[in-house]
Order: structure tokens, then sequence, then C-alpha cells
């Protein structure tokens, strides 16, 4: 059996439709098409079938795609521990974190990541979606969570503080000091309704006073430097920016940790190896932004 065949039905199968699929793997739809209309009757048999919600996997096709799957599995394992081994500190590193680590926390370290590792060149995913190490979407994962895969390594760089912030001009139009209910707010929905400031935002301020909801803290915070608002953000995108002000008594540690990861297979890869020291100490020194406290403060704080 061709292995490219086989891709194209694990990606119909996990998508449940032609376009998603070939977005997946980076071709044409008609072209998925082609491929599977080619392989049903060279095999003779109904792989999929064809709904109006979808495409759905026949009893055959269940039985082809599992096969697939493990061939996969099996594939990205070898390479993993190919990987693995590299000892040279030269080519590429698929890293993978959120939109608010992206734009407000790593930047401040590439310029000497660059420097001091001139032949590592850095692929940056940043996505609020969790990515597969265990399939190869990323060799290295910084994120922000409370509970890490067990299948996965690394280590907690610490705790993140959030915050309720507005714009200094809106205070100054709407008045300080008075009751957080009675300013606008603005919430958090979709992917990021579960986050620890949408929490705080919910459990304090009603529904009506949520004039704006974003699926992305990036949104939440360029809204609030514009003066839309009040919003709960992590105290690393404001603290320090003349453009926000921190609403006095709203500042919590969350059990949310920033971690660096990687899979078992790769850790002894010296690309890996490199990032990870890299991160985790420039991250760790950050501890007090990070918890939106004094350096003092953060340094009791830290077991």
């Amino acid at each position: 059996m061709d292995w490219d065949d086989m891709r194209y039905v694990l990606a119909i199968s996990r998508t449940a439709g032609l376009s998603p699929a070939a977005r997946q793997l980076g071709v044409n739809p008609s072209s998925v098409y082609r491929r599977l209309e080619a392989l049903e009757q060279k095999l003779e048999v109904r792989l999929f079938e064809r709904l109006r919600s979808g495409y759905r996997l026949t009893e055959s096709g269940e039985a082809l795609a599992e096969a697939a799957a493990r061939m996969e599995a099996e594939a990205l394992s070898v390479e993993r521990q190919i990987r693995g081994t590299d000892v040279r500190l030269q080519g590429h590193i698929r890293l993978s974190t959120s939109e608010a680590l992206a734009m407000y926390v790593l930047p401040s370290h590439l310029v000497e990541f660059r420097t001091m590792y001139p032949d590592l060149s850095l692929d940056v995913s940043a996505t609020n979606q969790l990515v597969d190490l265990t399939k190869r979407d990323a060799d290295v994962a910084i994120r922000a969570t409370a509970v890490p895969p067990d299948h996965l390594v690394g280590r907690s760089v610490g705790h993140v503080g959030v915050a309720a912030y507005a714009a200094p001009a809106y205070l100054d139009a709407k008045g300080r000091g008075r009751c957080i209910s009675d300013y606008d707010w603005i919430g958090y929905d979709g992917q990021l309704a579960h986050i620890r400031q949408a929490r705080w935002t919910n459990q304090r301020i009603p529904a009506e006073r949520q004039k704006l909801r974003f699926d992305s803290i990036a949104a939440v915070v360029t809204s609030v430097a514009h003066g839309v608002g009040c919003g709960s953000m992590p105290c690393f995108a404001a603290d320090g920016d003349p453009r926000f002000e921190r609403l006095p008594g709203t500042r919590e540690e969350t059990d949310v940790q920033i971690w660096l990861l990687t899979h078992p297979d790769l850790r002894r890869s010296a690309r890996v190896r490199a990032c990870l020291q890299f991160f985790g100490s420039r991250l760790a020194s950050e501890s007090a932004r990070l918890l939106g406290v004094p350096d003092a403060v953060a340094a009791e704080e830290t077991p």
C-alpha cells in the first residue's frame, strides 16, 4: 500500500471533508477528491460515506485508517529518535507558543538567541490551539498551563499573574475609584472562554457590562489600550506599559505556569537542549514580571 495514499485517507478521516483535508495536506481539494476516487477504484471498496455533514469512514475505511495511523505513529517515533541523537547546533527548531507569549514575552529575548545561536532558525507557531509534539507538529512548546501533558518532559519557569487594567484616559473620563462593575468591560469568548481572565470577569462583571468579547488576548489588550473599556489581562502584557493603568486590588496569582516542554525522544537533541536551556533561563529571570509583582516579592514567593 502506497503511504501517500494512506496520508490522504488519514487526513480525510481526521477532518471529515475534502477542503480541510486539502489544507492539512497542502494540496487542492480536487487533488484529494481524485486521489480518493482512484484509491477506492483500485481497492474496489468504498472507504467513505459521502454525507451532507461530511465524509464518514465505512467499516473498510476504518480498518485502513487504523492501519495508516499505526504506520504514521511508527514513522514519527523513528524520526524523533533519529532527531534526538543530533548533536549539531544548526538547522530549524519548530517552536509552538501562545499568541500572548509570542507577542509580550518572547520578542525581548530573540535577538540574544540569534546572537548566541546564529546557525539555528526558529519557526514559531503562535496559536492558542495546542499542538501535538508526538506528531512532530513542534519540537518545543512554551505554554501557559496548569496541567502539562504527562507524555512530555520539561520544566516550569514561573506562575502567571493576572489583573484588571484600563487606559489612563478612560479612567480620567469615567473616574477612578468607582465600583468596577460601573465600567465597561471587554471579555473573552470562543477558545478563551475558560481561561482565568474570563472566569474573573464573568464572576465580577454583569454580562450587560461586557460590551465586547474576543477569542484573542492580543485583541483584548489592544482594545483596552484604545480606551474601549477595562479588561482582565496577564500582568506580563500590561505592566510597565504607559498605555495601561492597573485597577487597585485586582491582581491574582493563578495556578497557571509557563512550561517549556518537548517530547522525551527529542530531549537529547543539541538543538532542542539549547532552545530549552536558553528560554528556560531567560523566562525564569522574568518570574516577577510574569507574576506582576516587584522582584523582591517574586523572590520571596519562589520556592
